[in-house]
């Protein structure tokens, strides 16, 4: 299963798994309550990544806390995300060089991990003292904390997020006399109007469905059947259960059934999708803004097609603050900056994140394109945080693996399935 962007996030706490990261070394400084004096000086870095124009935004947004607390520099790490062990290795060697940054992004992924580690603190008290950030956290949707929160405890502040929906292509359903599809549709219609879309031969082919090749991509399909891939207490695989093995079912039926998809590995299909060789594709937002840059605008989104249940899947990623930090509070009034309206509006103007704030998600600059852009953001009323346990990296490599064996027809389903519930169960025992 190809890897994309959101797995390069979450996995800057992997080699913490094998018991690379000792928190103890670093004798942790407890937060007090209160923004520090002005005139303090100081050094905070960050551990961190984006693109040019993100970590441009970034830096706009540590010069605007330098206004305040003049005295204080930041070094923002931006890590190159080339490969996702160059993430982790970068992360591993600044803690264990004795440097542990102050303020570190990670995705929910790596949330759990992250915490049973000891490599975030709490963030309440913080929030608690200080009026203008809780007034801030306190506009940000519930679920997106939540998604963050761990055992009562809020570890980060939300920064952005995606939520998967269908985006099908608006000229091709046109021609083909389709209308488009409706917000509470099945998975039943999906499959017929994927049926409908699907036309040509050879270099004219047409394709009902680009299917996504990421574990990330396959949430949706688990969750509008009424599961999902661990248990509620996040503690052992649900591998086996049967609406699992429905999903997976359903998914090989489209490629050899159905015929409404090529084999996707190996396939590009959001590229595919702006070339007109797909009618319909999941994705959250973030190819929204290259497809529009590049001249494509012949799209548009609708929820997910449900089945059991109208959920979908979101990811997000936060700011949070490393428990070994020598200025947890000045880090604090840093990451106000970055969560400021301003520099949430500028993240998602550059066009990959869904903002964390109803206020930005209604600027004609969100709502520009597709038409049906507001759908992004209100698609979290019926979302749920991609699995993220504390055993997330076997999860989601055992997970790639078997829906490789499954689409290429190496095992069946019910074989796959069984084995890697076991697989996985006995890495969670393992610890």
């Amino acid at each position: 299963m190809s890897m994309n962007r959101r797995d390069l996030l979450t996995k800057a706490t992997a080699l913490a798994a094998a018991g690379v990261l000792t928190p103890t070394l670093f004798p942790a400084k407890a937060a007090q309550a209160g923004a520090p004096a002005k005139d303090t000086a100081a050094q905070l870095t960050t551990y961190n990544w984006g693109n040019p124009s993100e970590a441009k935004t970034y830096g706009e947004a540590f010069e605007r806390f330098r206004k305040i607390y003049p005295n204080v520099t930041v070094q923002d790490n931006i890590a190159p995300i080339s490969s996702w062990s160059d993430y982790a290795d970068k992360l591993v060697t600044q803690i264990a060089g004795g440097n542990p940054p102050d303020i570190i992004n990670i995705a929910v992924e790596g949330l759990r991990l992250a915490v049973d580690k000891k490599l975030l603190m709490p963030l309440d008290e913080l929030i608690a003292a200080d009026p203008e950030a809780k007034a801030l956290v306190d506009k940000i949707p519930a679920k997106l904390k939540d998604a963050l929160t761990v055992d009562g405890k809020l570890y980060e502040i939300p920064n952005g997020g995606q939520t998967m929906v269908i985006h099908y292509n608006t000229r091709i359903f046109k021609e083909a006399g389709v209308e488009p599809p409706k917000p509470d549709w099945t998975w039943d219609d999906f499959v017929a109007i994927a049926k409908k879309l699907t036309t040509g031969e050879g270099d004219k082919k047409i394709y009902g469905y680009g299917l996504p090749w990421f574990n990330f991509a396959i949430h949706p399909w688990y969750l509008t059947n009424g599961t999902y891939p661990v248990t509620a207490d996040f503690k052992h695989s649900n591998l086996n259960d049967p609406k699992i093995r429905e999903v997976a079912e359903f998914i090989h039926a489209l490629v050899y059934e159905h015929g409404v998809s090529p084999d996707p590995i190996g396939l590009n299909v959001y590229d595919q999708f702006a070339a007109g060789r797909f009618a319909m594709v999941g994705a959250g937002r973030w190819p929204v803004t290259g497809w529009v840059a590049n001249g494509f605008t012949d799209f548009d989104i609708v929820p997910w097609p449900r089945k059991a249940s109208a959920e979908t899947v979101f990811g997000c990623g936060g700011w949070g603050i490393s428990p070994q930090s020598k200025n947890p509070e000045l880090a604090f009034q840093a990451i106000k900056q970055l969560i400021s309206l301003e520099t949430v509006t500028a993240l998602m103007e550059i066009g990959q994140q869904i903002p964390i704030y109803e206020e930005a998600a209604r600027k004609e600059s969100f709502l520009s394109a597709p038409k049906s852009a507001p759908v992004f953001f209100d698609a979290l009323e019926t979302a749920k945080p991609v699995a993220a346990p504390a055993f997330f990296n076997a999860l989601d490599r055992i997970l790639g693996r078997t829906f490789d064996q499954i689409i290429t027809e190496e095992l069946t389903a019910e074989e796959a399935l069984a084995a890697a519930h076991e697989e996985l169960e006995a890495e969670i025992q393992r610890g």
